[in-house]
């Protein structure tokens, strides 16, 4: 039988999905036999055929759904399996994409080294495809994962696929090898694990259950084994509810702060009793007002140096800066109704610099004379810029706020065991360009950010104090 023709502009859409979709290692590939095999492995959404498509050693084909390679059938068996567990309200949304994606579907699947799969009459169709294949000397991946639970690592497996062995045994006298495949793409790699043969002496109702029971058992093996990470299932479900591959490992989920029943007269209780420390914004508007208004211009000490020179006006940095008040009220929104003592530590940190800062800009007003007087281009974010030149007047600026209150977000979200490495790295970033961009927009000196770390130091002590960095201490020089 002549191979079928497959289309350019398939191969085109096969080149942008390996140049965008991630790149997935091999471990165990050792472990596939040189003869015609079953590979089986859990589906994980759309990543398990893509990377099976991608990275499948030898010749290979894969099992899809066969009516995703027919017009008339490609709407109506997408929403069901894909999107019918949807909300409601966007479930029109979900059945206006199933029809869009006929072509794209038509076009993929009947191009791709795929075999189609039905589970009425047309199952000989497949059978006999999936022999011939295999003759040629082909791998065959399959995913035979359904809706039935199994563990938290795959769901049960359609047993009807081992059939296609004793089929095997009976063309060409040959066992059929089965090896079971971890599809991993928080791991970003594809796990082949110790392979599984045909009996063709035994019932095949026995050999559906052993075969089955011992491809699952290796698959959820080779997940356990692994750093810990998500598992996507086979379910089409939010990403937030994918589990660990360990869930006795896994970080522990924060639920909200029950606010019910509070009151005024009830803040001295320990359960409210943070909430009192929101009254250190009335303390700084206050003094933010009498810094701002009372003290002139001419009474305050001009910041400079070397360094302001060197650095350019760019209004580009605005997105940080004006960034800043989301960082502020988003880090304390979430702190507030999430963790309460992030909240503590990071309210008391805020209230520790307000303090010192105040007290600087009262007995040593200073100011900075770096504002351009025209700005070099005009664009939307120069008219954002002058707006704020406006109302925040170029005095109280030593030491930097803008840096301490960073600083002091930063310093609480790097303690905070719950939050990914992904998160604490990206927060870092933010907080390095927003200490930046304070001299790139021109509202503060480099000296006003330098002069923000020692007050940033003298609240991480006064905040953490020994029940934080003595334990630290203690256990580094022990």
């Amino acid at each position: 039988m002549e191979e079928k023709k497959v289309s350019l502009l398939y191969r085109v859409i096969r080149w942008f999905v390996w140049l965008f979709s991630p790149k997935y290692r091999l471990e165990g590939a050792e472990k596939l036999p040189e003869e015609p095999c079953l590979i089986v492995g859990n589906h994980s959404h759309m990543y398990g055929p893509i990377a099976a498509e991608l990275y499948t050693p030898g010749r290979h084909f894969i099992w899809c759904a066969g009516e995703m390679m027919h017009r008339e059938e490609v709407a109506d068996y997408a929403y069901r399996d894909f999107w019918s567990g949807r909300p409601k309200a966007f479930r029109w949304f979900f059945k206006l994409l199933s029809h869009l994606i006929v072509p794209l579907s038509l076009l993929v699947f009947n191009n791709a080294h795929t075999i189609a799969v039905y589970h009425d009459t047309r199952l000989l169709t497949t059978f006999r495809e999936s022999l011939r294949r295999l003759q040629e000397g082909s791998r065959l991946v399959i995913f035979p994962e359904c809706y039935d639970e199994h563990n938290h690592i795959v769901h049960a497996f359609q047993e009807k696929f081992v059939d296609l062995a004793r089929l095997y045994y009976k063309k060409t006298g040959k066992a059929l090898c089965f090896v079971p495949l971890y599809v991993a793409p928080e791991r970003k790699s594809l796990f082949y694990g110790e392979p599984v043969r045909f009996r063709p002496e035994a019932p095949i109702e026995e050999e559906r259950d052993r075969i089955c029971a011992r491809l699952m058992d290796e698959i959820t093996r080779m997940a356990q084994a692994q750093p810990l990470h998500r598992v996507v299932p086979y379910p089409n479900v939010s990403r937030r509810l994918y589990p660990y591959n360990r869930p006795e490992e896994a970080p522990e989920k924060r639920e909200p702060v029950d606010y019910r029943g509070f009151s005024l007269r009830r803040l001295n209780e320990p359960r409210f009793s943070h909430v009192k420390l929101l009254g250190g914004w009335i303390f700084y508007f206050c003094m933010y007002f009498i810094t701002e208004n009372l003290i002139p211009p001419e009474r305050c000490t001009p910041i400079h140096c070397a360094l302001d020179d060197w650095i350019p006006f760019n209004e580009l940095f605005l997105i940080f800066y004006v960034g800043w008040y989301f960082l502020v009220f988003g880090s304390l929104l979430y702190t507030f109704f999430y963790d309460v003592d992030g909240f503590r530590h990071l309210q008391k940190f805020i209230i520790v610099t307000q303090v010192v800062a105040m007290l600087c800009y009262v007995l040593w007003p200073s100011r900075q004379d770096l504002r351009p007087e025209v700005f070099p281009r005009e664009n939307l974010l120069t008219a954002l810029m002058g707006f704020i030149y406006s109302f925040d007047t170029s005095t109280g600026v030593c030491p930097s706020l803008h840096v301490a209150y960073s600083l002091g977000i930063l310093s609480v979200g790097l303690k905070d065991r719950m939050l990914g490495r992904g998160r604490k790295l990206a927060l870092s970033f933010f907080v390095v360009m927003v200490c930046i961009s304070v001299c790139f927009v021109k509202q503060h000196s480099a000296l006003d950010v330098l002069a923000a770390l020692p007050l940033c130091l003298l609240a991480e002590i006064l905040v953490y104090g020994r029940d934080y960095w003595g334990p630290r201490f203690r256990k580094h020089s022990a």
